[in-house]
């Protein structure tokens, strides 16, 4: 429960850093276009998505694991 309850914290966490206003975005990393480019805080927001899916997942799974005994 505790590893389902963090992975959907990582989630939302991730989804804030996506959300923040250009001002709060952090260094820029990579000009992509002119109106598009990748900043310190897309990264972060980046890295909390991936793991707070991989902690759900493997949740699941445990969860999967723990029925079939």
């Amino acid at each position: 429960m505790g590893l389902s309850i963090a992975g959907v914290c990582f989630i939302i966490l991730g989804l804030i850093a996506f959300a923040l206003p250009a001002a709060y975005e952090g260094e820029l990393l990579l000009l992509l276009t002119p109106q598009h480019a990748l900043h310190v805080m897309d990264v972060a927001g980046s890295f909390a998505v991936g793991l707070g899916v991989v902690l759900t997942w493997l949740a699941g799974r445990l969860w999967q694991r723990q029925m079939r005994r």
